[in-house]
């Protein structure tokens, strides 16, 4: 009977150490807060990504900033010109080109999970019950995250987005 009891009690014990390990072992996520320093939904498609599949491109230097140029706008090059690379990163979120306008990119959400950043974005497309302009776009979202030491220019970025078509109120 007693030998029943200490069976019983590690069985117990492995079971506890076993489900606690478990639940550690995986990448947890945590939240980055961030802050928008455009978000241009009419950017000219000539001037901005002209790639038909969206993409995110991570700046952590002031030397990444050139990767942007020709992608954003003379007004947010200008402000990552002034921008502590030591306190900040960068990340842009490109739709890229789009027939015409009411396409719009909104980064909702930012998180860090291992070594990954994951961006989590919302591509709108225009309601059929919307006027457009017939004029092609490039839609960006560009945000500044405060940096931590483990955000490094090999930090793996993750876009993971939704499409949204909204509908109007009846």
């Amino acid at each position: 009977m007693k030998r029943l009891k200490i069976y019983r009690y590690f069985l117990w014990l492995t079971i506890a150490v076993a489900l606690t390990g478990t639940t550690s072992c995986g990448s947890k996520e945590v939240e980055l807060p961030f802050e928008t320093i455009e978000r241009n939904d009419s950017h000219s498609a000539e001037e901005g990504y002209v790639g038909l599949e969206p993409c995110a491109v991570l700046v952590t230097n002031q030397d990444d900033v050139e990767r942007l140029e020709g992608l954003i706008s003379q007004v947010a090059l200008d402000q990552l010109a002034g921008l502590n690379f030591e306190q900040y990163f960068v990340v842009a979120v490109l739709r890229g080109r789009q027939p015409t306008s009411g396409y719009n990119t909104i980064i909702e959400r930012v998180a860090k999970q291992g070594d990954k950043i994951v961006v989590y974005a919302q591509f709108w497309e225009p309601s059929p019950h919307w006027e457009v302009q017939s004029a092609e776009t490039s839609p960006y979202h560009l945000i500044r995250v405060h940096k931590d030491d483990t955000v490094l220019r090999e930090t793996e970025l993750v876009l993971q987005s939704q499409v949204v078509t909204p509908t109007p109120p009846f």
